[in-house]
């Protein structure tokens, strides 16, 4: 997370509402963890 906050404050972004995942391949689909799939998003602005 430090990278990605960092990221966002030297590239003139700040953070916009709370972060959230997207599971593309999730247990639902198999239940091999090393296949599993998630989007782990953060919404930005620019400032």
């Amino acid at each position: 997370m430090a990278a990605v906050a960092n990221w966002v404050r030297d590239n003139g972004y700040e953070f916009e509402g709370p972060a959230f995942n997207i599971y593309h391949v999730s247990p639902y689909e198999t239940q091999d963890p090393s296949e599993f799939v998630t989007e782990v998003c953060y919404p930005v602005r620019r400032k």
